[in-house]
């Protein structure tokens, strides 16, 4: 191979690896994600889990129900179930900062995550434990969810350990309002 051309592939290959999404690319995206106002009330979750091979290995749905304090901290209580009968119980707690973002933690949180809001989309930074083996381990999970016209959010994650990707989830998130 002909090492310009093999320079330039990889110079393109280092500036597409370095693509990944921000927060900021969701500027003036509508409808305008207000967490206070989504996570309000019962959500109904669909999702699905891969393998770092992209296979569909589990697939769930979730209850979910949230709530707001007078001082602005919400609960958000998920309840979910998997194909093969497991049961799985999380209860986020959401605590907005000064600076417009919230901190969330739950039981199998390590630390706190980090929610940040930016038009339709929310992103949430966090290390869960997780059943391995007989144990746990420790994966780094990056959430992003995209709140959609009629209360839909789509909602992906990566999930890492050591810097590589080790699944993703999959998830369709339809907001319950009351009916008439």
């Amino acid at each position: 191979m002909n090492l310009k051309i093999f320079y330039t592939l990889g110079f393109c290959f280092f500036l597409g690896g370095c693509g990944s999404m921000k927060i900021s690319d969701f500027n003036n995206t509508t409808p305008k994600f207000v967490p206070q106002d989504y996570f309000a009330g019962k959500l109904t979750a669909y999702g699905l889990v891969k393998n770092r091979s992209g296979e569909i290995i589990r697939t769930f749905k979730g209850d979910l129900v949230g709530s707001w304090d007078e001082n602005g901290v919400g609960t958000l209580d998920e309840r979910f179930v998997y194909n093969d009968g497991e049961k799985q119980t999380r209860v986020w707690t959401l605590k907005p900062t000064l600076d417009g973002k919230y901190i969330g933690t739950a039981g199998d949180i390590v630390g706190e995550a980090t929610m940040l809001v930016n038009g339709n989309t929310v992103m949430m930074d966090y290390t869960m434990e997780i059943p391995y083996n007989g144990s746990t381990i420790n994966i780094d999970v990056k959430d992003w969810l995209h709140l959609q016209e009629d209360g839909v959010i789509i909602n992906h994650s990566k999930m890492k350990k050591f810097g590589i990707t080790v699944g993703e989830l999959v998830i369709t998130i339809i907001k319950d309002f009351p009916k008439n």
